[in-house]
């Protein structure tokens, strides 16, 4: 795994000085996860005010207001907790190869044990699958600890800091087992149903939104019976609208992962994390294919410009959807072998 052609953390400069790495933590920096929650509640409550009783969109965002406060909670115990050490932890830093061994974790948190025992670090912002990765890399960059026992901790190909507190070693720590689990087409299924999601939640708006207008003007039963019909619309409509993202787990099955040379052409994602990518893909015969996709992340511009290689999972063919990524690795994107349609 880690002889691919990937991203990896700079060891000849400071590790903040890797745009990827920068982008990600001014994006951390920028991000306001309260305001979400407040501006969802009061639209909520709003939307009850002008029906005088009950508003299917008011429940929407309601539920949306529930959601963005979950997203808080886990933002300040993954990320929010590190970042104030952040700066002068990174600032002029070389990030250092160490062995690393995962010894324990739950939810979000991994318990890393470094070069056999020296030091033990709680590792937040680490998922199932990227503990699994941890569990299988068995090296990390690492950057600290400084005086209060913060560190980052930094796993070739996803070029973001993870954060890293020392803690002391369990009595008995042993190394977590790899598992079978394919990280790939985990992230790819992890995708579809993201995608689904957002058509989900566009019907259920569009459904709700005419919910609450038939509720003034005819009553419950036409409303109740205007929401099922939109909203079963909105999902059917779904499964004939093109969207790559929803199949990427059956486009892993166009065949084995194979490197190509390309060119990043722009990405409109800076300073954002995702954002409109186009790229030019050199075949094995020396013909170019073009590479488009709406939602490039920026790992994957990190990889490109790393490397000079994009993965493809099977043959690119002119005019077809693909998936790309790292094989073995929990991060994939949905693209097309074709130039960007004008919307």
């Amino acid at each position: 795994m880690n002889d691919m052609p990937m991203w990896r953390p700079p060891v000849d400069r400071p590790l903040d000085s890797d745009p990827t790495i920068q982008l990600v933590l001014n994006q951390w920096r920028r991000r306001k996860p309260v305001q979400p929650v407040f501006v969802a509640a009061a639209l909520g409550v709003l939307m009850f005010v002008i029906h005088r009783g009950f508003s299917m969109l008011g429940v929407v965002f309601l539920a949306l207001a529930a959601t963005a406060l979950v997203g808080v909670l886990q933002f300040r115990s993954r990320v929010a907790w590190w970042l104030p050490s952040a700066p002068s932890l990174l600032e002029g830093a070389v990030a250092v190869r160490v062995r690393s061994e995962a010894v324990g974790g739950a939810g979000a948190r991994t318990l890393l044990s470094i070069d056999g025992g020296r030091l033990c670090l709680h590792v937040t912002n680490t998922e199932a699958n990227a503990r699994q990765l941890l569990v299988r890399q068995r090296e990390v960059s690492l950057v600290g600890p400084n005086a209060e026992g913060v560190a980052a901790v930094v796993v070739d190909g996803l070029p973001a800091p993870l954060p890293a507190r020392v803690v002391p070693a369990p009595a008995s720590a042993s190394p977590m087992a790899v598992t079978d689990e394919d990280l790939t087409r985990q992230a790819a299924a992890k995708a579809v149903q993201v995608a689904w999601l957002g058509v989900a939640f566009i019907a259920l708006f569009g459904a709700s939104l005419l919910f609450d207008v038939l509720l003034i003007f005819d009553g419950w039963l036409p409303a109740t019976a205007g929401f099922v019909v939109v909203m079963a619309a909105g999902l059917i409509a779904g499964f004939f609208r093109r969207g790559d993202q929803r199949h990427m787990v059956k486009l892993l099955d166009n065949g084995p992962w194979q490197a190509y040379p390309v060119q990043l052409l722009s990405w409109g994602g800076n300073p954002g994390l995702v954002g409109r990518l186009r790229l030019a893909l050199t075949l094995p015969d020396g013909s170019r294919l073009p590479v488009t996709t709406r939602l490039g992340p920026a790992w994957l511009v990190a990889d490109i410009t790393a490397t000079g290689y994009l993965w493809v999972a099977g043959a690119p063919r002119h005019g077809a959807a693909g998936v790309v990524g790292l094989p073995g690795y929990p991060h994939v994107a949905a693209v097309r072998f074709e130039e960007a349609q004008a919307r």
